[in-house]
């Protein structure tokens, strides 16, 4: 058998479309984008989700022998992968938003922790609700959707999405604002009856020391509200997780 320039390039393009698509997406998608999964384990994943797909996607072109084209292609290709990602990342973020809304809430945002996943110390609660948002996005599905969101790209060619569908992109902004909001809202509702039934209580007894006496009220009355509003992180996550994936859909043109 004699191989030209033709049939290798035919081949590395099964092979290299879908991996470099595949190194965008774990740049920036949740689970398999996250910083405790060594390198060397992602590009094994990458190289074997790519090698997968090499097998089952049809009529993929021949990647471009002249260089600037190469590279061109190939960070637009990476470039459109951490786009696909960073739709899902809106799942984790506004779980660990309200996380963090109700830390300053109660008070508790000056307990900090070094978190390997962000890039600085960070509060206590933002790196529980990450966690929980993390588990509620796996039980929901979402890797494996994402996962298949990116497999259907390739279906009827190496295109990406034009600018004018990033608007859902964009639009998920508000609905990362208002599903944090609305998780920590029970503890911004208890905060603020608390602070003011101790402001109440400061003036018709100024002897009372208000931050020996409310500010530790105010933080385990808190941590009770949040730990009994944890079953609603489960339907939070589906709920994003669905809107992401609908999000998705302008993304990708070619389905």
């Amino acid at each position: 058998m004699v191989l030209n320039e033709t049939t290798v390039l035919l081949w590395l393009g099964h092979f290299l479309w879908p991996f470099l698509r595949i190194t965008g997406l774990f740049l920036t998608a949740p689970l398999y984008g996250s910083a405790l999964i060594p390198s060397q384990v992602k590009a094994l994943l990458a190289a074997a989700f790519a090698a997968s797909l090499a097998l089952w996607l049809p009529n993929l072109p021949p990647f471009p022998a002249d260089p600037p084209a190469a590279i061109y292609a190939g960070i637009t290709q990476i470039a459109y992968g951490a786009l696909l990602g960073m739709t899902m990342q809106i799942v984790i973020a506004a779980i660990s938003s309200a996380g963090e809304i109700a830390g300053l809430a109660m008070g508790l945002s000056f307990a900090e922790l070094q978190f390997r996943q962000s890039g600085g110390a960070t509060p206590v609660l933002y790196d529980i609700m990450v966690w929980a948002g993390l588990l509620g996005f796996m039980a929901a599905g979402g890797p494996v959707w994402m996962f298949a969101a990116l497999a259907h790209s390739f279906v009827n060619g190496i295109g990406v999405a034009p600018l004018t569908s990033w608007v859902s992109l964009a639009n998920l902004g508000g609905t990362l604002f208002s599903t944090a909001v609305a998780l920590a809202l029970p503890v911004l509702a208890v905060s603020l009856a608390v602070n003011f039934t101790v402001g109440l209580a400061t003036v018709f007894a100024p002897s009372l020391n208000l931050l020996s006496i409310g500010f530790p009220l105010l933080i385990l009355t808190g941590l009770w509200v949040m730990l009994a509003s944890l079953p609603a992180i489960g339907p939070a996550a589906q709920h994003l997780t669905n809107t992401c994936i609908e999000a998705l859909n302008p993304l990708l043109p070619h389905v």
